[in-house]
């Protein structure tokens, strides 16, 4: 059933800012020169808008305050360590926040959202296309031939599959869309997880599987015991390579989760030895030296887990600060869900939080918070539901209501209705 869309529900942000964010997602999931290039145009080009009284203006939002904090806390993190420049140059991740206010101020409408939401999720297949086809030509890392995409890791590759499968399989099991679509994201998420599944990177894939429980938890309970048959059987036409990398992640005396449990070691010390504003926001190879147990052979500049890495680095209050901010992430999700959005943009908030939950389950084994990559697409995901929050009025112009025009509704997602 579709409905008709108010003449105020109509989008509100300027044909340039929205080409610019157009590019912005889609270069996301390829490259990080293209996505730095089309948010560096995009905020000039919305600053000169601003000055001439023709975008959006600037607002305040629910997550200006942990936000804030999490960034004078880095700071101050920084300025307290011994290695102030190195610290204070690892900080420049810090300038991706701007994601968030950027898609969240700029999104004012429905027609707009939906369209970025199609564009990132079938960008996000062409990406992973590209690394099934990296895999069969031979061209991954390692004897397992792992997958990297277009990144720089096969982890950062399976850290931003992970965001987008989320997003793609909560709005396919979801009600709201044609059939048409459906089937296309049906498709489009078939491909991320077989992308997924060659960069063989563990941490994604259990950060997957836990974002797709949480989604069919929301969205379609009855289907989570289907979904677990479906995993063990899976599992068990594995072919043993498969098999094999699923198994040694409980295996304590496999390569790289010894290397894990000497990083758990060394940086339990570091953060004795500087419990409150920790060691400083710098690569941590030289400390790690110092600090690493006897029997470690490599050498690593993080601790490829964000608790342990901010603690680290940031001492108590840094990851005080950090899970305040990741509070503050939910409760935005959290109340989104009570917004009465019309049911894609209902089921791409249950994405968000299995993206959000993934990530950090995902997290727990690898530094991504700190890929700037990967947290970019986080990135883009809370500032989607920002501006579910900021803009609830116009994306519920198409609700279940009836609505006071006749414009016909846009096809703005390729099929999406609501």
């Amino acid at each position: 059933m579709s409905h008709s869309i108010p003449k105020d529900a109509l989008d509100r942000t300027p044909t340039a800012l929205a080409w610019l964010l157009g590019a912005f997602v889609v270069f996301s999931t390829f490259t990080i020169a293209g996505t730095q290039t089309a948010l560096g145009l995009a905020v000039a080009l919305w600053l000169v808008l601003l000055a001439c009284g023709r975008a959006p203006r600037l607002r305040r939002t629910s997550l200006d305050l942990p936000v804030i904090l999490f960034v004078a806390v880095s700071l101050v993190a920084a300025l307290a360590s011994k290695e102030k420049l190195a610290s204070l140059h690892h900080l420049k991740n810090l300038l991706l926040f701007s994601v968030v206010y950027v898609v969240g101020l700029l999104v004012t409408g429905e027609r707009l959202g939906r369209r970025l939401y199609a564009a990132l999720v079938f960008a996000g297949a062409g990406s992973a296309a590209y690394g099934i086809a990296l895999y069969f030509l031979g061209l991954g890392d390692g004897v397992l031939g792992r997958t990297h995409g277009s990144f720089s890791t096969p982890m950062t590759f399976g850290s931003i599959l992970l965001v987008l499968c989320s997003l793609s399989f909560a709005v396919f099991v979801g009600r709201g869309v044609t059939r048409r679509f459906r089937v296309a994201l049906g498709v489009a998420t078939a491909v991320i997880l077989a992308a997924l599944l060659v960069s063989f990177t563990r941490s994604s894939w259990i950060g997957t599987l836990v974002s797709v429980v949480v989604i069919l938890a929301f969205l379609r309970r009855r289907l989570i015991v289907l979904f677990v048959a479906a995993l063990v059987a899976l599992f068990l036409l594995l072919p043993p390579v498969y098999r094999e990398r699923v198994q040694t992640m409980w295996s304590p005396t496999f390569g790289t989760n010894v290397q894990r449990l000497e990083m758990l070691s060394a940086s339990w010390r570091m953060f004795k030895d500087h419990p409150l504003l920790g060691v400083g926001t710098m690569d941590l190879g030289e400390l790690y030296r110092q600090y690493k147990p006897p029997t470690a052979v490599f050498i690593h500049g993080h601790m490829h887990n964000n608790f342990v890495q901010i603690a680290v680095q940031m001492g108590l209050v840094g990851l005080a600060a950090f899970i305040f901010l990741l509070v503050f992430f939910y409760r935005l999700l959290a109340r989104n869900l009570k917004l009465g959005l019309p049911p894609p943009e209902r089921a791409l908030v249950v994405g968000s939080i299995g993206a959000l939950t993934g990530f950090l389950v995902n997290g727990l084994f690898d530094w991504n918070f700190g890929d700037a990559e990967a947290v970019t697409m986080l990135f883009i995901v809370i500032g989607a539901n920002l501006a579910l929050a900021l803009h609830a009025e116009r994306f519920r112009g198409s609700g279940d209501r009836p609505a006071a025009s006749s414009e016909p509704a846009p096809a703005a997602a390729g099929g999406l209705r609501a």
